[in-house]
């Protein structure tokens, strides 16, 4: 009976082993849903095992908890961590902590996950549990990662991967090349993205683990299509469907659906879009995965829109539009904005939609600057990686000339083994061969020890300049007023120069060099100040916020006389310029910002359209409005680049056909100034070329007639 008991508890001990380590296997992915089957058996076997397999099976509970219920997560790890400490174990403790750390970053509480996720480290550090430091550490680095923070990411994501090297973890360095992945592929870095995305995979079809497998291939098609690779995208998320519906993993399933969701409403197809969301908010919900919830909510609503039925999208967008200001996602709390401003404006509700569109510029505007912000990370980030990569080199090497010392100490050795065999009449010699063998053990484990601590140092150099970035920051707050400062100070000196070159020119007697110098002066000193004054105009247009000043005046007469203008530059390269206007009335507007509108709609398509081609012009009036187009025969815009149209300083593929400068401010102005006249900018494109259609708010001019009265 005594046996058959301890049989019986034994067979209850392995139960318990299997299905934690299976757990903590899966511990090294991203993406993994509730096992309703691998909790129900751990439940079980929590009524009946001692207090040690106690700690090991809450853990494994709470871990299968943290994408469905991460509250229930929370609650069975804070009791394991209460557990570990009652028993005092002596590794593993930090566990629990990196598991609630997890949790919180599932629920948008990427401070409290930081903070667990930091308490772990220490403990790990404490208990010497180089796994769980190595988990620790890429945890971290993910939750930088997600506030956008990519040099202390980075630096993290390489302390995790030694780590991870240095015990030979395969699942762990999946996990870090994944991680990898994500970084590369948001500094468009696509090639090392891909790199690292493919070594996921590998890994893990080595592993066997099928949930890791469908990660795997779920990171290997969001490269893809962030490349724009939209089949290769699709035929990764296939095969990782293909995996989750075998498995019947509910979360990973709504992950890809999401993604595919996402690209057939960007084909257009709304109704297979809006089904597969909508079949995603069936089991999700904000609580167990707030991105993915939020995420399929939009596709909806967008849905709506494009079907005309956006009063129905209303509550949906709304919705979205709080839930993600309170989670701080300025992305989805920006697109919601812009959908409710189109819906109230298409619904003729000016207060409301103006509201949102206000909102709308304000969370563009940061999101502009924070880009900004990243570009300038950006080149700190590379430098970061050479620096690093080069120190990893060095490192490196040296790993190998202590290698290689180590196994020549080795052949000494046996070599002075086999002479004491079979001479042992060289006593004296082998006691002597044995000191000099003690004094070169000696000095490579001093070269060993000063190895060790150079790798010391080396990451405390990485946090120091990763510390030394945020610096950054209240560089990038004064880089505004620089920018008016210098753009001031240049402009009066470059107007002194043109003043000079008008001054050579008036006294003549110039020969034809010195012609063509005052000529090449001149254009250099007019393309600064253009450039000044474009940047100090879309500085303070995007600034103030006065009033404008309508005037009365004759619109027929304005576009010719606009169109007139750009004749001499037309002519240099053989386009025809037609204009029709069949609005001979004078109207009532605002002739200064309209002006800067036409001027930079004509000049662009006189800028890129080829050689004798034409550009045509034409003004009109309709539903109570000003429309202008422009409409020229240049190779039209790509989607990339319609997606950056009207950024300050974007440059988009197409380029000047005659050399003309291009400063990217051109259509940000043309942007800036319609929404200040309450307008709308529209572009119909294709490689025959573009049409921008303007359409402001304005007045026919009725003047009011006076009649002499009757006696």
């Amino acid at each position: 009976m005594a046996d058959r008991e301890s049989l019986h508890m034994n067979l209850r001990i392995a139960l318990v082993r299997m299905v934690f380590f299976g757990a903590v296997l899966a511990a090294s992915f991203s993406v993994s849903s509730q096992n309703i089957r691998i909790i129900d058996s751990l439940q079980h076997v929590l009524k009946s095992t001692s207090d040690k397999n106690q700690f090991d099976v809450l853990n494994a509970i709470g871990f299968e908890y943290r994408y469905s219920y991460p509250d229930s997560t929370i609650s069975y790890c804070s009791k394991a961590y209460d557990l570990g400490q009652k028993l005092d174990l002596k590794k593993t403790l930090s566990r629990p902590l990196s598991f609630i750390g997890l949790a919180k970053s599932n629920q948008g509480d990427y401070q409290g996950a930081l903070d667990f996720h930091n308490r772990s480290i220490v403990v790990a550090q404490q208990q010497h549990d180089t796994l769980q430091l190595a988990h620790a550490y890429n945890n971290v680095g993910r939750i930088f990662f997600d506030l956008g923070d990519l040099v202390r990411a980075y630096s993290n994501f390489l302390v995790s991967k030694d780590l991870f090297e240095r015990i030979h973890n395969k699942s762990g360095l999946a996990y870090i090349h994944r991680s990898l992945a994500d970084l590369f592929k948001s500094k468009k870095d696509y090639t090392k993205a891909l790199e690292n995305a493919e070594k996921a995979l590998a890994l893990r079809k080595e592993l066997g683990d099928f949930r890791a497998i469908t990660s795997a291939y779920m990171e290997l098609g969001l490269v893809y299509q962030e490349m724009d690779s939209t089949p290769l995208a699709l035929r990764q998320f296939q095969a990782a469907d293909s995996i989750a519906t075998a498995m019947n993993d509910r979360i990973t399933k709504a992950e890809l659906k999401i993604g595919i969701a996402e690209i057939l409403l960007m084909q257009k197809k709304t109704a297979e879009a809006s089904a597969m969301a909508r079949g995603i908010v069936q089991i999700v919900s904000e609580k167990t995965n707030q991105k993915i919830f939020l995420r399929a909510q939009l596709v909806i609503a967008k849905c709506l829109v494009e079907q005309k039925q956006g009063e129905i999208a209303l509550p949906t967008l709304k919705m979205v539009y709080e839930s993600s200001g309170r989670s701080g996602n300025l992305v989805f709390q920006r697109e919601a904005a812009r959908c409710l401003s189109e819906i109230y404006a298409a619904a003729r509700k000016p207060a409301q939609a103006k509201e949102y569109r206000d909102v709308f510029l304000i969370l563009d505007g940061k999101i502009q600057n924070a880009d900004l912000n990243k570009e300038i990370e950006r080149l700190q980030f590379q430098l970061q990686i050479e620096r690093t990569e080069k120190e990893n080199e060095l490192l490196k090497a040296r790993g190998v000339q202590a290698e290689s010392l180590i196994a020549r100490q080795k052949l000494q050795n046996i070599l002075l083994g086999v002479i004491v065999l079979f001479v042992g009449g060289l006593a004296v010699t082998i006691w002597r061969v044995s000191q000099r063998r003690k004094l070169l053990n000696l000095k490579l484990e001093d070269q060993n020890e000063r190895i060790l601590q150079a790798r010391e140092e080396i990451s405390k150099q990485n946090y120091i300049l990763a510390n030394s970035n945020r610096e950054l920051d209240d560089i990038n707050h004064q880089k505004d007023t620089l920018m008016n400062i210098v753009a001031h100070d240049l402009k009066s000196p470059l107007n002194r120069i043109f003043g000079l070159v008008r001054i050579l020119e008036m006294e003549g007697n110039l020969n034809p060099n010195q012609h063509e110098y005052v000529r090449l002066i001149k254009e250099s000193t007019q393309g600064g100040l253009d450039l000044i004054i474009d940047l100090l105009d879309v500085h303070a247009w995007k600034q103030q916020q006065e009033n404008t000043q309508p005037t009365v005046f004759s619109f027929n007469q304005f576009l010719g006389e606009k169109v007139h203008a750009f004749g001499p530059i037309a002519d240099a390269k053989g386009i025809q310029i037609t204009i029709s206007n069949p609005l001979d009335q004078r109207i009532i507007s605002e002739p200064n910002y309209l002006g800067r509108i036409v001027d930079n709609l004509i000049s662009n398509a006189i800028k890129f359209s080829p050689r004798n081609s034409n550009v045509e012009v034409k003004g009109g009036w309709e539903n109570g409005q000003i429309r202008i187009s422009v409409k020229d025969e240049g190779t039209g815009f790509s989607e990339t680049d319609q997606q950056q149209l009207f950024q300050k300083f974007k440059k988009l593929s197409a380029r000047p056909t005659a050399g003309e400068s291009s400063n990217g401010l051109g259509l940000a102005i043309v942007k800036i100034l319609a929404d200040r006249l309450g307008g709308s900018i529209e572009l119909k494109t294709s490689h025959k070329g573009s049409e921008f259609i303007v359409r402001l708010p304005a007045e026919i001019f009725r003047p009011i007639s006076t009649q002499s009265p009757s006696h």
